[in-house]
């Protein structure tokens, strides 16, 4: 049963206008505490952009075939080609920005993957690699010999993260194209 008064008193109260006018700025307020920071620093570091196609055509000895195209414009993307005799090349690029990092570094953080690398391999797989970039190391994936030439290049730079794999390639070149990259960043 409806209270006549306290019926009418509450719509005259509380209308939509009224609730609108009174929460408006808690809205807004809500809205500016839920919404992400602007990305200062942003880095546009896509993964299909960061190697030269001269280079990545001259490297894979034809016109590379892109195979997979994944993230791009969102911080995390990754970037695949084949060249001929089964050739490859895979970029992943991971922008600070995206990693939304709290207390510390990406440097630091980058240090303590690379620690864990060297914990979980063997002194024969992975290596520390000197290069135009703040960290890197090199994780050979199969102990010397390596038959299949298998690579992969990890690396930070301007507090992005940028991983070169490279198949049925050298292990010089696969630094040679990591250093192109970080030259150009």
């Amino acid at each position: 049963m409806a209270v006549p008064h306290l019926d009418a008193g509450w719509r005259k109260v509380f209308s939509l206008k009224d609730l609108s006018m009174r929460f408006a700025p808690v809205f807004a307020l809500g809205l500016l505490v839920l919404a992400p920071l602007p990305a200062q620093g942003q880095s546009t570091r896509d993964a299909c952009t960061l190697l030269d196609k001269d280079l990545l055509t001259e490297t894979l000895g034809q016109e590379p075939e892109l195979r997979e195209e994944n993230g791009a414009g969102t911080g995390v993307s990754l970037c695949s080609w084949r060249g001929g005799e089964g050739d490859g090349v895979r970029v992943h690029s991971i922008t600070a920005v995206s990693q939304n990092i709290v207390g510390g570094t990406p440097l630091d953080y980058f240090k303590q993957h690379q620690g864990y690398k060297f914990e979980e391999l063997t002194a024969a797989n992975v290596a520390t690699i000197e290069g135009p970039w703040q960290a890197g190391y090199l994780v050979d994936v199969t102990t010397e010999p390596n038959p299949d030439q298998l690579y992969v290049l990890t690396f930070i730079n301007k507090d992005d993260t940028v991983t070169i794999e490279t198949y049925g390639l050298p292990k010089k070149t696969t630094v040679a194209l990591a250093e192109s990259v970080a030259r150009a960043m």
